[in-house]
């Protein structure tokens, strides 16, 4: 049984050296909609550059990445752990500019450095640069810290729960539902941990799906999930060939399995039959 509620969008910034960070941040957003979103009438919905934004020519990147996510973020979480990153012309780096972007417009915007050891390939140039950046903000507010991606999930949590006492999310409009099937489809995968030559834990990604949810009011019968890759590489292959029936408010996944060479975007094209009409719905999909 769905419930209606206040959808939040919320951006996760941060340099490319902050890959376990984001996946971890990520995970506690997920984490609080499973525990929390029905009793607050609030769903996150976590924002990402590599899966938010939309390829296009005729404006820098980084102006790009602003219209599509940072001026339509409710929250902003800013990470950083050795890196600072690349200057944008407009600002120090990519992240520095999205968290100045937002402040400046009054949103919630929370910031945390890495307390880790520095890794040993550290560009100190970087190092240098990211500590210059922080002295900066803390003229402006209370910056935070984390041990480890785990500590920053719970730091992630914790500020959450500020900010929707803050928030002025007014009451929730109840909207009509769409008439007959509605298919759409989202990436997902699980994570494992292992320990890597120096004794380090690392993550990587063990199982990969693609989750198909129908957000209408109609049964779609025989559901068939056709893959075209988008740039180069191959289309990823699925596991099982099935045609089920998805019924409102439900889904299906379809497992996938990705290699090498692969490309990381797809095309996907879903077919299904409804109150014996065959229908079809064409959705560009980024696998990370």
């Amino acid at each position: 049984m769905g419930f209606d509620a206040h959808a939040l969008l919320v951006l996760i910034a941060s340099p490319g050296d902050t890959i376990e960070e984001r996946d971890a941040t990520e995970r506690a957003l997920h984490g609080w909609n499973a525990s929390r979103a029905e009793r607050e009438q609030v769903v996150l919905l976590p924002q990402r550059w590599e899966t938010g934004t939309t390829p296009r020519l005729g404006d820098r990147a980084q102006s790009i990445i602003n219209e599509d996510l940072v001026d339509k973020a409710d929250v902003v979480l800013a990470l950083f752990d050795s890196r600072l990153g690349t200057a944008t012309g407009e600002a120090v780096s990519g992240t520095a500019e999205e968290l100045q972007r937002a402040h400046e417009a009054g949103k919630p915007v929370h910031v945390w450095f890495s307390e880790e050891p520095l890794p040993r390939d550290a560009d100190l140039a970087q190092v240098e640069a990211l500590r210059a950046f922080k002295a900066t903000l803390e003229p402006l507010g209370l910056l935070g810290s984390y041990a480890n991606p785990d500590d920053l999930a719970y730091q992630v949590r914790n500020a959450i729960e500020s900010d929707l006492t803050r928030l002025e999310l007014g009451p929730i409009t109840t909207r009509k539902q769409p008439a007959g099937a509605v298919l759409r489809a989202r990436y997902d995968y699980e994570r494992e941990a292992y320990t890597d030559g120096r004794g380090k834990t690392k993550h990587r990604t063990r199982r990969e799906r693609i989750v198909v949810q129908n957000l209408g009011n109609a049964t779609a019968e025989n559901v068939n999930l056709g893959i075209a890759p988008l740039g180069d590489g191959d289309a990823p292959g699925t596991q099982n060939d099935e045609t089920p029936s998805i019924i409102p408010q439900s889904e299906y996944a379809w497992s996938i399995f990705t290699a090498m060479g692969h490309s990381r975007s797809a095309r996907l094209t879903l077919t299904w039959t409804e109150d014996g009409v065959e229908r079809s719905e064409t959705q560009d999909l980024a696998l990370t």
